[in-house]
């Protein structure tokens, strides 16, 4: 049973984009007869490929060919979430590893005669499912009901995707952004393609800023003065007016390709530069927060002690607590391949295996349904990075740590995951009715919602689906306005001022002594300068810094003053959402110093931030963060 989508375009496409499709599709049906399986790939990302792709499919059903739109771009797919609205079962990963027919796994769009075979759940193998032989006997399949097959594939760039797929196509279009990608880059990932002995169609210039030139502009003035040169004044030679003009334009190709290589070199530098110079300041801002994650952890297990205590930690009441926070079903867990990094079971495996295990690497693990992960928030309601313009007024969780208690080996883990990260998210509007679902910054999650619970809930459903339908029981979150109160009610805090921030208060210069109160200090842990590649990360050693010596400070104004506790929670109490009951908090408060944390269970989501059209945005390492998840959520199966 064949599914059924409809397609969600942002926007109309105008007059000259139409066109310039229907001279692409043109120019390929020039190409042959024999052209029916076309691949499409680009040098990196974000050059605009899978809308090229989108848009050249819908172009050629438009035309009224039956065309079949592939989504091999399986390790970070943009058209499931960009372009599909409605529930999609299947997909084309099912099908390479033969769990659903190729039919069945096919979409039915609202656009006559345009299907779509989206990319499906992420493989941890899809270089070899691309090359298997399933890949190649499916195409031979669909080609007979299908008249056109556009393939999105993977930047051939960044990875091999791309080149393995090609070679089962009948050609290739390369798209390429303009003014964003090297010559000798494109030529480099034109070479592969000629490798895979695919025939390269042509190259799409994408993303040109037509800003102040009309396409169909000035016809008149090219052509008459191209014309007069042409064929000249009567009497003239056209010959000698032709042969001048070609010496003349090659002198003109010669000095612009002198001067782009100029360029480029330059470039090239600049960009290796700025590249050392990132990677030095991550790995100080890594050492950095290790450094202070067992502060932090000690100074958290102090505040929940306190508040314990002034929940009126009750037997009775912890007993619940504990029953409540075990509670969870044992069908909740990650929702990992069965097999990760390639390989099968053995006989043997498969006559004892149970539902949830996951074999890695000829290790077999199963889910530690004992854990309980609580998610940490710090919420900034007034946020000058806003990554998408549709967000409401919910403020952005600019902090964002996963908190991991295992009682099997009284251990605390810390995950840290960058505001930055690239994932899906679910859009909704002012009404709160959802959209869609598309790939932004995690951190805007926060912001569709109400600023209370149901943007939580959200924020905390967007990391349960980065970590692959985790489970997460509880979240605490607090507003970053809080700061002000929280500093003055332990008298201020002292501390030593790690980065210049004079643009924003004039106190707050690099390597001074600055005793911080009232709004110096929301200041302090808030401010960063947008426009310096990696403030974000600069700011996270602030906030570490500050909260460090603000237990501290608390700590020995409880002991001058008891009260001190007291109106820290008041204080805390009402700037803090949290789904965390009385019950649950007794109970954490009470085993919290029975567990034990060392600088290694401190982890940060490996990956790479570069810079997008706008914002920062951080791109996690698929394989380090299956690593991840099996190393802290599960455990040897022996």
């Amino acid at each position: 049973m064949m599914q059924n989508v409809k397609l969600f375009f942002e926007k109309k496409s105008d007059f000259y984009i139409k066109e310039a499709f229907k001279t692409l599709r043109s120019n390929i049906e020039f190409c042959g007869d024999d052209i029916k399986v076309i691949a499409v790939t680009s040098c990196m990302a974000h050059e605009g490929k899978s809308s090229v792709a989108m848009e050249l499919a819908k172009s050629f059903a438009e035309a009224g060919n039956v065309t079949l739109l592939i989504d091999a771009d399986m390790r970070k797919s943009v058209l499931i979430g960009r372009y599909k609205t409605g529930a999609v079962k299947y997909g084309l990963s099912h099908c390479l590893i033969g769990k659903q027919p190729y039919m069945d796994a096919i979409c039915e769009t609202d656009v006559p005669k345009l299907y779509v075979l989206f990319s499906g759940p992420v493989p941890p193998n899809p270089s070899e499912l691309l090359g298997s032989r399933k890949f190649t006997e499916m195409l031979n399949v669909v080609k007979r009901p299908f008249a056109y097959i556009v393939v999105d594939t993977p930047p051939l760039g960044s990875v091999i995707d791309a080149a393995v797929v090609a070679k089962n196509c009948d050609g290739a279009v390369l798209v390429v952004e303009s003014n964003s990608v090297s010559y000798r880059f494109v030529q480099k990932v034109k070479d592969q393609l000629d490798k895979t002995g695919s025939r390269i169609l042509g190259v799409v210039l994408n993303k040109v800023d037509m800003s102040g030139k009309g396409y169909y502009g000035h016809y008149g003035k090219y052509y008459g003065k191209y014309y007069g040169k042409y064929y000249g004044d009567y009497g003239e030679d056209p010959k000698s007016l032709e042969k001048k003009e070609k010496e003349e334009q090659l002198r003109q190709e010669l000095q612009k390709e002198f001067h782009e290589s100029q360029k480029r070199e330059e470039q090239d530098r600049k960009e290796q530069e700025k590249k050392e110079l990132r990677q030095l300041r991550k790995e100080k801002v890594r050492q950095t927060v290790r450094k202070s994650a067992k502060r932090l952890l000690t100074a958290a297990a102090i505040i929940l002690l306190i508040c314990g205590l002034l929940l009126g930690g009750l037997e009775t009441v912890k007993a619940m607590g504990k029953r409540h926070l075990a509670s969870t079903p044992d069908s909740e867990r990650p929702q990992l391949q069965p097999v990760i990094g390639g390989g099968e079971l053995l006989k043997e495996e498969e006559s004892k295996w149970q539902n949830g295990w996951v074999k890695y690497q000829d290790t077999i693990y199963q889910y530690n349904q004992d854990i309980r992960t609580l998610l940490i928030m710090g919420i900034d309601k007034n946020s000058d990075a806003v990554a998408v313009k549709e967000g409401t007024e919910g403020g952005q969780a600019d902090a964002l740590f996963l908190t991991v208690m295992n009682p099997k080996d009284k251990s605390i883990k810390i995950i840290g995951i960058n505001r930055n990260t690239m994932t899906d998210i679910d859009f909704y509007n002012s009404e709160g009715a959802y959209i869609a679902t598309s790939e932004a910054q995690i951190a805007v999650q926060h912001g569709f919602g109400d600023g209370m619970e149901k943007s939580c809930e959200y924020q905390k459903k967007a990391v349960e689906k980065l970590f692959y339908q985790l489970p997460i029981h509880g979240y605490a979150a607090v507003n970053m306005s809080a700061i002000p109160a929280i500093n003055d009610s332990v008298g201020g805090v002292d501390v030593k001022v790690l980065e210049d921030l004079t643009e924003a208060d004039a106190d707050l210069v690099k390597d001074s002594s600055v005793h911080l109160s009232g709004e110096n200090a929301l200041v302090y842990v808030r401010y960063r300068d947008t426009s310096v590649f990696g403030s974000a990360d600069m700011r996270l050693v602030r906030q570490q810094q500050y909260l460090t010596n603000l237990v501290k400070t608390a700590k020995q104004e409880t002991k001058n003053h008891i009260s001190t506790a007291l109106d820290l929670y008041r204080t805390i109490s009402p700037q803090m959402v949290t789904d965390i009951s009385l019950d649950k908090a007794a109970y954490l408060a009470s085993i919290l110093s029975d567990y034990t944390f060392d600088e290694e269970d401190f982890y940060l989501l490996e990956g790479e931030t570069v810079r997008g059209e706008e914002f920062e945005e951080f791109y996690p390492d698929e394989n380090a963060l299956y690593e991840l998840i099996l190393n802290v959520f599960y455990e040897k199966v022996e």
